[in-house]
């Protein structure tokens, strides 16, 4: 189990439900980019945690050692928001601040190139996301952890925030 504020893995059964592919009123077919859009802005961001090793033995350890992924990026938010100054020995912990970092992060929203991004991704470059593109997207895996989304996006398209957005 991932702290709180942060996410080890991103199951594909929990990314149908949300994006409602699923039991009840919201059940859906398939999910255009608008709608995709709407059901992700819905979900409460977490900072996703850097998987430990390579192996499901040492991945068991993700939660345990409680590091995000990107740490640069992420002292790199911190201090921008005034959240965290690394001058400061008797600061609180980064790792501390991610329910903070995460509630500005989701206050900002999705940019649009990220979303299509996204959305390209899991529709498998069509129009419309299936039951059976996100099946096609996680390539036969239950569930997706940082590494393995930075894999389906694509490195390539993978822009980090800049210090002078």
């Amino acid at each position: 189990v991932a702290a709180p504020g942060s996410s080890c893995q991103l199951p594909r059964s929990y990314l149908e439900k949300e994006l409602g592919f699923g039991v009840g009123v919201e059940n859906s077919a398939s999910l255009s980019r608008d709608g995709f859009r709407q059901r992700i802005e819905s979900l409460q961001f977490r900072w996703p945690l850097k998987p430990f090793g390579l192996t499901d033995e040492s991945l068991q350890k993700t939660a345990i050692m409680n590091k995000g992924a990107e740490t640069a990026l992420y002292m790199d938010e911190l201090e921008e928001r005034r959240l965290y100054d690394r001058r400061n020995p008797t600061g609180p912990l980064p790792t501390s601040l991610r329910p903070k970092i995460n509630a500005l992060l989701e206050r900002e929203g999705f940019n649009d190139v990220a979303v299509d991004r996204v959305f390209s991704a899991l529709s498998g470059g069509m129009e419309r996301i299936t039951l059976e593109s996100l099946k096609e997207a996680y390539r036969g895996e239950d569930a997706l952890d940082y590494y393995g989304f930075i894999k389906l996006v694509g490195n390539e398209n993978i822009y980090w925030p800049r210090k002078d957005r």
